[in-house]
């Protein structure tokens, strides 16, 4: 689980100088990572407040504090496990696949609602965490609520042009990565079952992640299973 005390500029510059000593010099700098916050900021009204969007991790880790949380959908955008980790959640013998947004399709998830009091601080924290490798490219999208609001949000897309970018995989060669990666975040089915959990107790059906779940418990036949969870989420959750 990510913590918010991880996500300080310090912690950050030792991960990613230690990156940059394994030889991944694509890892952003603070500055590299300000600059792609003060471009997202162009679309933000100041004063107002924002809306995140959430699909993978960020829905059951989020790490930040916001003012409200509701399950949601946007179009135009899916889950897919399209880029190489080989450190959080793997190795370079053996890289794990982390989830991105991909274009086409749809996607539900949940979004977040910042306060304008929060907006500023805790996106700096969401960039430290999501924008450490710069294969993310910060989106605004149209997002509809479960409630029936529509309201704009910026969530993370894939950079197809990214060196850890692999959109192609096969499904039984992202199921083995994703079966049997693990680094020091932890094992890469274990970002799966929970995202997986997350969806279900949300009322979530995600048909690509369900296969996925499938074909990872029958690679590594030794019980995987996914969790059944309350969901986390309601129509107005408190700051954390």
């Amino acid at each position: 689980m990510v913590k918010r005390e991880e996500l300080t500029a310090e912690n950050i510059a030792r991960i990613v100088d230690d990156a940059r000593k394994a030889g991944y010099d694509f890892f952003l700098s603070a500055e590299q990572r300000a600059a792609s916050l003060e471009h997202a900021m162009t679309r933000y009204p100041a004063g107002e407040e924002a809306w995140v969007f959430a699909y993978g991790s960020l829905m059951w880790n989020p790490a930040i504090e916001y003012a409200e949380a509701q399950p949601c959908r946007i179009d135009g955008w899916r889950r897919s496990f399209c880029f190489w980790t080989p450190m959080g959640r793997g190795t370079p013998e053996l890289p794990g696949l982390m989830l991105a947004l991909e274009s086409g399709g749809a996607c539900e998830g949940i979004a977040y609602r910042l306060a304008p009091d929060q907006v500023r601080s805790e996106l700096e924290l969401l960039w430290n965490r999501e924008m450490l490798a710069g294969v993310y490219q910060a989106q605004w999208v149209p997002t509809v609520l479960r409630d029936g609001r529509t309201v704009t949000s910026v969530t993370f897309v894939v950079d197809p042009a990214h060196c850890q970018y692999c959109g192609d995989l096969p499904m039984e060669r992202a199921a083995h990565h994703i079966a049997f990666a693990e680094g020091r975040r932890g094992a890469c089915r274990d970002y799966l079952a929970s995202t997986a959990a997350h969806a279900r107790a949300l009322d979530i059906h995600d048909p690509y992640i369900e296969e996925l779940v499938e074909r990872v418990a029958a690679l590594r036949q030794d019980g995987y299973v996914i969790p059944a969870i309350q969901p986390a989420v309601a129509a107005a959750a408190p700051a954390a």
